[in-house]
């Protein structure tokens, strides 16, 4: 399914083709957080959550901000670890319905 809104479309034609060829390696960015700082959290657009008591910031969250979208925007698809809950293989972005519904 096409996104409606072209900067996504565009974002998610390059992440889609870069998943292509290496998914492994998109699986690890997908699955990379660092810590961030409490005024990071507050950013009108970037995305972060909080793991483990420690505010966390990963490449999708921020992609997402750059977008605009506080929830929702781009997202991973794929075959999860049920007892981390980390991907562990990345099948496909999409534009998530939450990002279709919401736009901050």
């Amino acid at each position: 399914m096409k996104s409606p809104d072209p900067n996504v479309q565009k974002a998610l034609d390059v992440l889609n083709d870069a998943l292509t060829r290496d998914p492994m390696a998109l699986t690890q960015l997908v699955n990379a957080r660092v810590s961030c700082t409490e005024k990071l959290t507050k950013h009108k657009s970037v995305q972060t959550g909080m793991y483990s008591g420690d505010h966390k910031v990963g490449v999708l969250g921020l992609i997402n901000g750059i977008l605009g979208y506080k929830l929702g925007g781009i997202g991973a698809e794929g075959d999860v670890d049920p007892k981390t809950g980390r991907l562990v293989r990345v099948r496909r972005f999409v534009h998530t319905k939450a990002g279709l519904d919401v736009r901050s």
